[in-house]
C-alpha cells in the first residue's frame, strides 16, 4: 500500500510539474525588474499545514538567483480563488530583445518536510509600462517596430501552425529585418520561441467580442466590423480575461501589450456601453497584471481608456494618401476627442496594400481592395501590375514607419507602428518557412526599422540638372542596446542608374542620445551636365568607424532637352491666345519659351487656333462670353482650360460642353470615416491613354508625386505642395462620358478626372485639373505636361473622341481595353476569380447574387488567407453603382439588373461583334447586348457555361451595352468583318 501511495504521489507531482497553460494548477509568474509575483490556483493549497518554497534559477548554468520559503496571500482576482507568492529586492539579469535572459521559477509545496507537489514555469524579468506619453522597457523608452500580419492563423498548413521549428525560422527572420514586436494569436510554441529569441509580442483578445458576448439587436457598423457585445455582468468579462483569454498567455515574458478588444464601436450608444465596460475591466486587469500595457479598443479606442491611444488608419491604401501620415504631428488632427497627456500613440494597423502570391494586388471581391488597386497601379498593363504594387506597398510602408520616427521630435508621444500588410508570397502551399519567400517590401522593412535610422525628408522628386535641392537628413537613435550614438557623421552621395557617383559630400552630426532624434538640412547643387534619368540620393551614418545606418531617396533629374523644342513654337505662336488676368500662367508659359498673345476679352476670337484659359482665370467675363467661345470651338478652335477652383468651375461650366463638378474633399484630410466622394486633389495620376501626345516623354512614375514649390518642411504648418492634381473633377452626369475622352484620372476607383477632352463641332475643350503653373520652374515633369498640352492643342491630329479597337478586348486585361472603360462611368466592374481547388474548404467558389466569386464563401481572404490570389477575369455589367467609404462598389438599390456600356472606334469595314460570356452561377442567367440603335440581342446562358454571342455592328463608332444578371461575366469582345 505504501508503494502504491508513493507511486500515486509521484504521478501527481509529475502531472503538476508538466501541466499545460489550461491546467487548473497553472503557475503564472508576473515579473518586474526586481520582483516576481507567482500566482497559482488556490486548489493547489490542499491542507492548512502546507508550506511553500520558491526557487529561481538560470536554465543555462543552474545558477540560483533566489530560493527560500514563501508565504501565500490572496491574489488579486474576482472570487479570491488564486494564491500569490511574492519575492522582492531581486537583482536578476533583465530580459531584453537583445538579451532575452530567462529563468526557471519553481514553486514547491511541502507537508512538513515532504515534497508533495512542484510547479515550474519559465520567466524573464522585465518591466513594460507607459510613462509620460512613451512606452518603457526596463526603465528605458522604446519604440515599437511591429508587424501585424503573421502566422499562425493565416492559412499556413495545420502541421506548421504549432511547429516550433517553423516558428523559430520565422521569428529569426523577423529579427533579421529589425522587427522588435509581432502580433500573434495564442499558440504556445510561438510564444516560447519569442521568449527565447527576444521578440516582443502584442497579443490578447483581437476580436469584437468578450466572453462570447451578448446579442445586440440594432448593431452599429464601423467599417467592416460589427459590434459583437460583451456580458452584462462586467465581472464575468473580467474573469474571462483573467482566467481564459489573457491568463492563458500571461506567463510569457515576451508578451508586452494586451489587446482587450479590436475595432469595437467608437461612437453612438453602443460605443458608450463598450467604453463603460472596457474602463471597468481595465481598472480590474491593471491590478491583476501591472507588468504590461493594455490597449482597450485597438484601432478605435482613441485612448479614452487603457494605456495606449491606438489607431488603425489605411492611409495610402483604402483611402487618403501615404502623406496623410504627416498629420500625426498634431493630436487634434488624428484624435476626435481630447487626448490624455500621458498616452503613447500607436498605429497597430496601417499600410494595407494587400498583394497576393503572384505579387499583384489581391482583387478580393465585395471589398475595398479592387478600387484601392486602381488608385495606385491604375489601368497599367498586367505584366507591370506586380512591379507597381511592390513599389507602392514599399513606399507606403516607408512613409508610415519612417514618418512615425521622424516626427517624434514634433510629437514625442508617437511610440509604435505595426504595418498590417502581406510580407510573403506563399502561405497555404508551404512545407517550411523558406517556402514563404519574402516580398520586396521586406527589404523596406529592414531599412525603415534600422535601430539607428537615417531617413530622408525631401519634397522635390523631379528636378532640373543644375538646380539646388535641400533634403533634410533625420536620424533616430533607437539602438538595440539603449546606447547613445557618438560622433556621428553623415556621408551622402548622388548616383546615377549605373551607380556612378555624380556628387558626394559629408557633414558631422555629433552625439545623439538614446531615443533622441537629430536632423540636418543640406544644400546640394546638382551638376549641370547630368543627363535626364533616374538618380538616387544615398546616405549613411558612420560612428566609431562603422556604418550604423543607410537610406536612399529617388530623384528624377531632367536636362534641357527634356523640355526643349517640345512645341513647334514658330508654327503656332501667332495662333496661341492666353486669357489670364492674374498673370500666373502667363509667367509660367513665358519662362518655358512659349510665344503667345495675351487677351483681356473675347470680342475678336479667330476662326481657329488655341485659346488657353489660365489657372483660375475662368471669371465672370469668360462666363458672359461662353457663346462666343463655343462658336470658336465649333469652328475648329481648341480651348485648353487649366485648373479652376470650385468658384471658377461654376463659370467654366457655362462654357463646358458637359457639366463638371470638383468636390470639396481633400485626399489628405485625416478625418475618419472619410468621405466616399472622390477627392478634388490627389497623387498617382493614371494615364488612360498612355500613348496619347499629352504624355509624350512622361512615365507613370513621373506622375505619382510632383515637386513642392513652397519650400515646405515638416516644421511648418499644412502639407507640402506635391499633389499633381489639385482641382480634379467628375462629370455631373455619368452618361456624358459618351462625348468625353477621359485621358487621365486618379483616386479610389479612378473616380477623379485629372485631364479630359470634350468635343463639339470641329473643335474641342481640353480640361486639366493639374497644378502646373506654380511649379514649371522647379518641376520638369510639370513643365513637360504644360508644353505637351499646348503642342497637342495646336496640332490638327490626335484629337480622337474614342479609342480605336483593332484587336480583341480581353476584359480585365487593361492593356487590351485601351481606356475605353473607366469603371464607375461605364458601369463595368472587374470580375475577380480566386485561384483555389474545386473543393476549397468544402465550398469551392461561392457566387453571390451580386456576382461576387468568393473562395469558400469568405470575403476576408486577403488577410486571413493571403495565399489565395484573386485575379482579374473578365468584367461584369454591374452599374449603376457608387462607392462606399473606402471604395467598395454598391449597386443602385432600385436596379434589378446590371448595366455596362462602352464606346470605341473600329476599323472600316468591320460589321460583327463577338462576345464571350460566362455564367459562373448554378442556374441559368440572362444577358442582353445592344449595339448602337440596332435591335437588342437576348441570350440565356446555362449554368456554368461559356458561350459566344454574335451581334451585328452598323458603324465605325460603336456604343455597346451589356445588361442583365450581375453574375454574368463578359470575358472577351472582338470585332471582325463578316463575310
Amino acid at each position: 500500500m505504501m508503494k502504491r501511495a508513493l507511486l500515486l504521489s509521484f504521478l501527481f507531482l509529475i502531472q503538476i510539474s508538466f501541466s499545460t497553460a489550461q491546467s487548473a494548477y497553472q503557475l503564472t509568474p508576473f515579473t518586474g525588474v526586481d520582483y516576481v509575483r507567482v500566482v497559482v490556483s488556490s486548489a493547489f493549497k490542499t491542507a492548512p499545514d502546507n508550506t511553500f518554497k520558491l526557487l529561481i534559477s538560470s536554465p543555462k548554468d543552474g545558477k540560483v538567483l533566489w530560493q527560500g520559503p514563501v508565504k501565500a496571500t490572496t491574489a488579486v482576482n474576482e472570487g479570491n480563488n488564486h494564491l500569490a507568492f511574492t519575492v522582492s529586492n531581486l537583482k536578476p539579469v533583465l530580459w531584453t530583445p537583445h538579451n532575452p535572459f530567462l529563468y526557471n521559477v519553481t514553486l514547491q509545496q511541502y507537508s512538513g518536510k515532504t515534497l508533495k507537489a512542484e510547479l515550474k514555469e519559465r520567466a524573464g524579468f522585465r518591466s513594460f509600462e507607459r510613462r509620460k506619453g512613451n512606452l518603457y522597457l526596463n526603465g528605458k523608452p522604446i519604440f515599437l517596430r511591429g508587424i501585424a500580419i503573421n502566422p499562425p492563423g493565416r492559412g499556413i498548413p495545420d502541421e506548421l501552425e504549432t511547429s516550433r521549428a517553423f516558428a523559430l525560422d520565422y521569428v529569426k527572420y523577423m529579427k533579421s529585418i529589425n522587427v522588435n514586436i509581432i502580433r500573434i494569436p495564442d499558440e504556445e510554441a510561438w510564444f516560447d520561441v519569442c521568449d527565447e529569441l527576444g521578440m516582443m509580442v502584442f497579443g490578447g483578445n483581437y476580436s469584437g467580442k468578450v466572453a462570447a458576448g451578448e446579442k445586440v439587436k440594432d448593431q452599429e457598423k464601423v467599417g467592416d466590423e460589427t459590434d459583437g457585445g460583451f456580458p452584462k455582468d462586467h465581472d464575468k468579462g473580467v474573469a474571462w480575461y483573467e482566467n481564459e483569454k489573457l491568463g492563458a498567455i500571461a506567463h510569457h515574458p515576451s508578451l508586452m501589450v494586451y489587446a482587450m478588444t479590436n475595432e469595437t464601436p467608437f461612437k453612438g450608444s453602443r460605443a458608450d456601453a463598450w467604453e463603460k465596460f472596457l474602463d471597468y475591466a481595465f481598472g480590474k486587469l491593471k491590478k491583476w497584471d501591472e507588468t504590461r500595457v493594455y490597449i482597450a479598443n485597438a484601432g478605435y479606442g482613441y485612448g479614452k481608456t487603457g494605456d495606449i491611444l491606438d489607431i488603425h488608419r489605411y492611409w495610402g491604401w483604402y483611402y487618403s494618401s501615404p502623406f496623410t501620415f504627416l498629420h500625426i504631428r498634431d493630436h487634434a488632427k488624428i484624435v476626435p476627442y481630447p487626448k490624455k497627456e500621458d498616452m503613447p500613440i500607436t498605429f497597430t494597423e496601417c499600410v494595407g496594400n494587400y498583394t497576393g502570391p503572384d505579387g499583384r494586388y489581391n482583387l478580393t471581391p465585395q471589398h475595398k481592395n479592387p478600387s484601392s488597386q486602381l488608385a495606385w497601379t491604375g489601368h497599367e498593363r498586367q505584366d507591370l501590375q506586380a512591379q507597381l504594387a511592390d513599389e507602392h506597398q514599399s513606399f507606403t510602408l516607408r512613409q508610415a514607419t519612417e514618418s512615425f520616427r521622424q516626427l517624434r521630435s514634433v510629437n514625442p508621444d508617437l511610440s509604435g507602428v505595426f504595418p498590417f500588410t502581406i510580407l510573403f508570397y506563399n502561405w497555404n502551399t508551404i512545407e517550411k518557412f523558406a517556402d514563404m519567400k519574402p516580398k520586396p517590401v521586406t527589404d523596406q522593412v529592414k531599412i525603415s526599422y534600422q535601430p539607428v535610422l537615417l531617413s530622408w525628408e525631401c519634397w522635390t522628386p523631379n528636378v532640373y540638372a543644375g538646380a539646388e535641392i535641400n533634403p533634410v537628413a533625420h536620424i533616430s537613435n533607437d539602438d538595440n542596446d539603449f546606447k547613445d550614438l557618438k560622433n556621428a557623421k553623415l556621408v551622402y552621395q548622388i548616383r546615377d542608374k549605373a551607380y556612378s557617383i555624380v556628387f558626394s559630400d559629408s557633414v558631422n552630426i555629433g552625439d545623439i542620445p538614446y531615443y533622441s532624434t537629430a536632423k540636418k538640412k543640406l544644400s546640394i547643387r546638382l551638376p549641370k551636365d547630368l543627363n535626364s534619368g533616374k538618380y538616387e540620393l544615398t546616405g549613411k551614418i558612420i560612428s566609431a568607424g562603422k556604418q550604423v545606418s543607410y537610406n536612399y531617396y529617388k530623384l528624377f533629374i531632367a536636362d534641357d532637352n527634356f523640355t526643349k523644342a517640345v512645341v513647334p513654337i514658330e508654327s503656332v505662336e501667332s495662333s496661341v491666345l492666353l486669357y489670364d488676368k492674374e498673370g500666373k500662367t502667363r509667367k509660367s508659359l513665358a519662362a518655358l519659351g512659349l510665344k503667345f498673345n495675351s487677351i483681356g476679352s473675347f470680342g475678336k476670337l479667330p476662326e481657329k487656333g488655341v485659346l488657353i484659359i489660365g489657372e483660375n482665370a475662368a471669371d465672370q467675363e469668360l462666363a458672359g462670353n461662353a457663346t462666343a467661345i463655343r462658336n470658336f470651338i465649333n469652328g475648329g478652335g481648341r480651348v485648353v482650360a487649366l485648373r479652376q477652383d470650385s468658384l471658377r468651375m461654376i463659370n467654366l461650366n457655362q462654357l463646358a460642353i458637359h457639366k463638371l463638378v470638383n468636390r470639396n474633399v481633400d485626399i489628405d484630410d485625416p478625418v475618419y470615416p472619410v468621405s466616399s466622394k472622390s477627392p478634388r486633389n490627389g497623387y498617382y495620376v493614371n494615364a488612360e491613354r498612355p500613348n496619347h501626345p499629352l504624355f509624350a516623354g512622361i512615365t507613370r512614375e513621373n506622375m505619382r508625386i510632383w515637386s513642392d514649390y513652397t519650400n515646405w518642411d515638416e516644421t511648418k504648418a499644412g502639407l507640402p505642395a506635391i499633389k499633381p492634381v489639385t482641382d480634379g473633377f467628375v462629370l455631373e452626369n455619368k452618361e456624358d462620358v459618351a462625348n468625353t475622352a477621359i485621358l487621365a484620372n486618379y483616386s479610389s476607383g479612378l473616380q477623379g478626372i485629372a485631364i479630359a477632352e470634350q468635343f463639339m463641332g470641329n473643335g474641342s475643350l481640353l480640361l486639366c485639373g493639374l497644378d502646373i503653373s506654380n511649379r514649371t520652374s522647379v518641376d520638369p515633369v510639370a513643365a513637360r505636361i504644360m508644353l505637351n498640352m499646348v503642342s497637342y492643342a495646336a496640332s490638327a491630329t490626335g484629337h480622337e473622341q474614342h479609342q480605336l479597337i483593332s484587336s480583341p478586348i480581353v476584359w480585365g486585361e487593361y492593356e487590351t481595353e485601351k481606356g475605353i472603360v473607366v469603371d464607375a462611368y461605364s458601369g463595368f466592374l472587374v470580375n475577380a476569380t480566386p485561384r483555389v481547388p474545386p473543393n476549397y474548404l468544402g465550398k469551392g467558389i461561392v457566387v453571390t447574387k451580386e456576382g461576387y466569386q468568393l473562395a469558400g464563401g469568405n470575403r476576408s481572404g486577403f488577410n486571413t488567407r493571403p495565399g489565395i490570389q484573386y485575379v482579374a477575369n473578365g468584367r461584369r455589367p454591374f452599374g449603376p453603382y457608387v462607392q462606399s467609404f473606402g471604395g467598395q462598389p454598391l449597386p443602385d438599390k432600385d436596379s434589378t439588373e446590371g448595366v455596362g456600356s462602352f464606346w470605341c472606334r473600329i476599323p472600316q469595314g468591320q460589321n460583327l461583334a463577338t462576345s464571350v460570356a460566362w455564367n459562373p452561377a448554378k442556374e441559368p442567367v440572362q444577358l442582353k447586348i445592344k449595339v448602337n440603335d440596332l435591335a437588342e440581342v437576348n441570350k440565356t446562358i446555362p449554368a456554368g457555361a461559356k458561350i459566344a454571342i454574335e451581334t451585328p455592328v452598323n458603324a465605325e463608332v460603336v456604343k455597346m451595352t451589356y445588361s442583365g444578371d450581375r453574375r454574368v461575366v463578359i470575358l472577351e469582345t472582338a470585332f471582325s468583318k463578316k463575310n
